[in-house]
């Protein structure tokens, strides 16, 4: 049973104060870096997920119930539902008709600096990390 989320419930989780206690690790998955962290919510008993990738682009989200996208930030080539082409970096919000196909062009996240990227992805969803961060820069491709 798929369960609903309203626009209401995805923006207050958005806009709550979150914490990241856990240690950051970015693992080498193949040709990719991958990451993922539980994150609480203060003031709620919901819980999400971080989740973040890396290749030859690098992207980060941040889900609800595992699938409902709160907010996801990436620097590829996007079409929005109504045609809107977006090219380079932008955010994705989560409405309930379209789900989390919708975006917005953005420039408050670097492009250029992955740990830069993901300390300004969690500033800008409001996460304060409390745990330990291993920099990607430091990993070797496997």
């Amino acid at each position: 049973m798929v369960s609903k989320v309203s626009k209401d419930e995805i923006d207050e989780l958005y806009y709550a104060p979150k914490v990241m206690e856990e240690d950051w690790h970015w693992r080498v998955d193949g040709p990719n870096h991958t990451g993922e962290g539980r994150v609480r919510v203060l003031g709620h008993d919901a819980n999400l997920v971080l989740r973040a990738w890396k290749r030859r682009r690098y992207g980060f989200c941040l889900l609800y119930k595992s699938s409902k996208i709160v907010r996801r930030w990436d620097d590829a080539i996007h079409t929005n539902p109504d045609g809107e082409r977006i090219e380079g970096s932008h955010k994705h919000y989560w409405e309930p008709e379209h789900e989390d196909n919708y975006a917005y062009p953005v420039d408050d996240i670097t492009t250029d600096d992955v740990d830069q990227a993901f300390q300004d992805f969690l500033d800008e969803c409001n996460i304060e990390h409390r745990g330990a961060y291993t920099a990607q820069k430091e990993l070797t491709d496997a």
